[in-house]
């Protein structure tokens, strides 16, 4: 696996599925060491394109408000 780079302590890293005639990239996210859970849209990314920086700080932004959507949930509850 490896490190592309990083956008506010989350780390885009990618794994490579290597055949004769082609390449393949698997994206994950990772924060603090841990994976992040991404939307669906985020893994369903081409599998034979990196992911550009803006694109992974909009995916970003999707995250950050559900989290703190559960938190607001949590605290209602």
């Amino acid at each position: 696996m490896d490190r592309i780079y990083t956008v506010d302590g989350y780390e885009y890293h990618i794994y490579e599925d290597r055949e004769e005639d082609n390449i393949k990239f698997f994206h994950e996210c990772y924060k603090d060491g841990r994976r992040v859970v991404m939307p669906m849209a985020f893994y369903n990314e081409s599998p034979y394109r990196l992911i550009t920086p803006d694109a992974f700080k909009k995916y970003l932004q999707t995250i950050e408000v559900f989290v703190q959507s559960k938190v607001v949930d949590n605290e209602t509850v």
